[in-house]
């Protein structure tokens, strides 16, 4: 235990201590000279900290520095008003994309949500949210497990890798939320169905036959409709329940309808389907010979073509819209603009392994005959930038910045419990329904199971702050790639149930764990991997009551006929007895980008977290595997897996992950995370609610204890940073200022049509900026001054208007800060005329 000195005056002891026990003290002013003091006072305690000698090892101290949190790990948010594609930096792919306005939800805004591919893993078809289409976070996942058979729970000699869940259509309508996708080896397509996208529970309808990349669209009149097919596209229609289909459309219009247009070959496939202006759009993925991937677009007047033209002529024309870099499959999106107007952006992924395939928000630009060019002149530069389409306010910029689909994880089981984690089966034997009953364990929505997990084998809670691993089988080497024609075998590690697993995000990423080795028993295998059908991973093995540390690392060309034993020895000079020891530190640091296109990773480990050593050298490369057996990016995993008996287990402390890896030399840099400690000591407690002000106190009590030891990684500095910004981040878009405004919604006959006169009344004592927002339009008013109105008629275009609300967003400045305040005024319904 170290003696901490202290500064020299008992105010700065006081903060100092308030800092180290998570208790900042609550400024009692807010004008901004306060604000300014405080935060001086602030800077001054931690620097303080440093001088006193708190951290031996710390790095790079910066504390003088305002907090200015950078982008999460899997934001290419640049702060600056653009971005840079691809957006993730991890695999997302097979995106479809849903809006719901405004005026349809509860926040009053325009909000975003996107679903994605994840084939064998466990929850799956991840429901991401975002305001501002370029920063994501995970809110839902529309399954728990696609399946209980064996298949999907690598149970019995049977697996889904690289197949399980694909190409999934999301889409909103009436109040509801629907999701269409196809299962290569379960059973063909589903339709889910929820009215709660983010928190409620989805029911699942099972449509009996194989439906390849369906879209579901629902046309003017509600008829629902699912477009599918690879080289030809066909289309089902649906009875009005989504339950069955009830009619067949084959080969709507199909590749050879376009033969010799240099846009067409190869794939045709990932159709999605779209009203604009009077046309149907469906978005292509091609592949022609010689080419990259691109997009192409049809369109057509009639959605069923040749079923409904005149003498059954295919009514789909086609065009190249996009053949740069290889950004390809994906969704249009629409975003909201002026007078009711809507651009249409393109979400379009790119494949990028082993990495995996990566989506891009990329502009489009229409021209007057109904054709969208996309980037800068259909040129979209990898890591070229583009500028945001939706302004958010810098309180809310901020936050969403913070908002990833990778987490580091303390293992506390405080994550929110969702529905998904209580989906309900009828199990056919007592044994299946022990495996799927739920633990009480609730894991962060950026973990997934590779494939889905036996609940009896895994907790949170056996021993608090930590994940248990428990071996409940032996590994067979008896498993094959039932996707692959020559029924090639699976190595130990792919066969071993219950790995847990999070993305991986380029260009470079070290993950760092800690492992309570004590409970193993004989053959035992664990330790962290980053994988896929290649993988490299460090382990202990326990073997005649020994512990040993080393590498293993598996690369192409993939055998047919294994020896897993072999094939998964420790490289040599990797290897470390560990003795007696019940505790190892071991950390992965995964490159990608020396070079790109290949993973290479190296290993460290230590005894005590502060000193590490590198075991060996880098190894790999990893790279696509050709054969798509598992189609899907690298992956980082916690496993443990037995060869000789069951029962044997490994306890995980955390998971920290950095961007900053071991060879790249950096001293530690200790910098952001004083700054966000700093800042934290100048809030005010009563201008936040209370849950989010408790959630941001704990984040700081675990950075602040973190800051008072020694460092031996980027990673133990970064992970208590990131969560202390979020928290901070959050507090800045709840801050409970408001501006006095008074909003009204009314509607009017005029002519025998009818209006909507939306009002705002500002009462502030300073121009304000009003943004007046309904269904059937949009008008932003800047520079309203106080006591003025902000005004607008809304043409409906029809004699009758149902009830509903508007909404009225102002932007104006209190205390120095922007704050913007929302009012959602409601209106009658109103017939005109008759």
């Amino acid at each position: 235990m170290q003696v901490f000195v202290g500064p020299r005056t008992p105010r700065l002891r006081s903060l100092v201590r308030r800092i180290l026990t998570g208790n900042p003290p609550a400024p009692v002013q807010r004008s901004r000279a306060a604000i300014r003091r405080r935060r001086a006072t602030a800077l001054a305690a931690t620097a303080a900290l440093l001088a006193a000698g708190l951290v031996t090892t710390g790095g790079t101290a910066q504390a003088a520095e305002p907090w200015s949190p950078r982008s999460s790990y899997t934001s290419t948010d640049r702060g600056d008003g653009t971005y840079t594609v691809p957006l993730f930096r991890a695999d997302v792919p097979d995106i479809g994309v849903e809006r719901v306005p405004a005026a349809e939800n509860a926040e009053g805004r325009d909000i975003y949500y996107m679903i994605s591919t994840t084939m064998h893993l466990s929850p799956g078809a991840p429901i991401m949210k975002s305001y501002d289409l370029v920063n994501w976070e995970i809110v839902n996942y529309v399954f728990d497990r696609a399946s209980i058979g064996d298949s999907f729970s690598l149970r019995n000699g049977q697996n889904s890798y690289g197949q399980g869940q694909w190409a999934s259509s999301l889409r909103y309508h009436d109040g509801m939320f629907y999701v269409a996708f196809n299962t290569n080896n379960l059973g063909g397509a589903y339709i889910y169905r929820t009215d709660d996208i983010e928190n409620g529970a989805w029911q699942r309808t099972a449509l009996g036959r194989g439906l390849h990349d369906p879209s579901l669209f629902f046309d003017h009149d509600g008829t629902p409709y699912i477009f599918y097919g690879n080289g030809n596209i066909s289309a089902v229609r649906l009875n009005s329940a989504l339950t069955a289909v009830v009619q067949d459309y084959p080969n709507v219009f199909t590749a050879s309808n376009y033969a010799g247009q240099p846009f067409i070959g190869g794939l045709f496939e990932g159709a999605q389907f779209y009203y604009i202006n009077g046309y149907y759009y469906a978005v292509i993925i091609t592949w022609p010979s010689g080419q990259g991937r691109q997009v192409v677009m049809l369109r057509s007047p009639e959605l069923l073509g040749r079923y409904t033209s005149a003498g059954g002529v295919n009514t789909y024309e086609a065009r190249g819209v996009l053949n740069s870099n290889g950004f390809a499959q994906g969704s249009l999106v629409p975003i909201a603009r002026e007078g009711g107007q809507t651009d249409w952006h393109g979400m379009f992924f790119r494949d990028t392994f082993p990495i995996g395939r990566i989506p891009a928000l990329i502009p489009a630009t229409w021209s007057e005959d109904g054709w969208p060019t996309f980037g800068t002149n259909g040129v979209v530069p990898v890591e070229g930038p583009f500028a945001k389409p939706i302004a958010l306010s810098p309180e809310q910029e901020r936050f969403e910045r913070q908002k990833s689909i990778v987490v580091s994880d303390d293992f506390a089981n405080d994550a929110p419990h969702k529905a998904y984690m209580d989906e309900e089966w009828t199990a056919p034997t007592p044994e299946v329904e022990a495996e799927i009953r739920p633990n009480g364990s609730r894991l962060d929505m950026a973990w997934e199971w590779n494939h889905a997990p036996d609940n009896r084998y895994w907790s949170l809670t056996d021993r608090a702050g930590w994940l248990r691993l428990t071996t409940g089988k032996v590994v067979t080497g008896d498993y094959v790639y039932t996707k692959l024609a020559n029924r090639a075998e699976l190595a130990w590690f792919e066969e071993a149930r219950n790995t847990l697993s999070q993305r991986t995000f380029g260009p470079r990423q070290s993950v760092e764990t800690r492992m309570d080795i004590s409970r193993m028993a004989d053959g035992d295998v664990a330790g962290l991997a980053a994988y896929n059908r290649g993988f490299s991973y460090v382990a202990v093995k326990r073997t005649g009551g020994v512990n040993t540390l080393g590498v293993v690392n598996r690369g192409q060309p993939f055998a047919v006929d294994l020896d897993q034993a072999t094939l998964e020895n420790f490289l040599p000079g990797t290897t470390v007895s560990l003795g007696d020891a019940t505790e190892v530190h071991v950390k992965a640091d995964l490159d990608f980008a020396t070079p790109t296109g290949q993973l290479w990773t190296t290993f460290y480990y230590s005894r005590d977290g502060v000193t590490w050593t590198q075991l060996g050298n880098r190894v790999g490369p990893q790279t696509l595997d050709g054969s798509l057996a598992h189609f899907m990016g690298h992956r980082v995993g916690l496993f443990n897996y037995a060869t000789q008996q069951t029962g044997g287990s490994v306890d995980f402390d955390h998971y920290l992950l950095s961007d900053t890896l071991t060879a790249q030399n950096r001293p530690l840099d200790t910098g952001e995370l004083d700054a966000a400690i700093a800042y934290a000591a100048t809030l005010d407690e009563s201008a936040y609610p209370a849950d989010a002000w408790a959630a941001m106190r704990a984040a700081l009590a675990a950075a602040t204890t973190a800051r008072a030891g020694t460092f031996g990684t980027q990673n133990q500095i970064d992970a208590p940073e990131r969560a202390l910004s979020y928290q901070l981040a959050r507090l800045g878009v709840l801050r409970t200022d408001t501006l006095p405004v008074t909003a009204t919604a009314q509607t009017r006959c005029v002519g025998g049509k009818a209006y909507l006169v939306v009002q705002a009344r500002s009462d502030h004592d300073a121009p304000v900026d009003v943004v007046l927002e309904s269904a059937y339009g949009r008008r932003s008013v800047p520079a309203v001054a106080p006591g003025a109105n902000a005004f607008q008629q809304f043409a409906t275009r029809g004699e009758s208007v149902p009830a509903g609300t508007a909404t009225v967003r102002v932007t104006g400045t209190v205390d120095g800060r922007d704050v913007t305040t929302v009012r959602t005024p409601a209106y009658p319904a109103t017939t005109c005329g008759g």
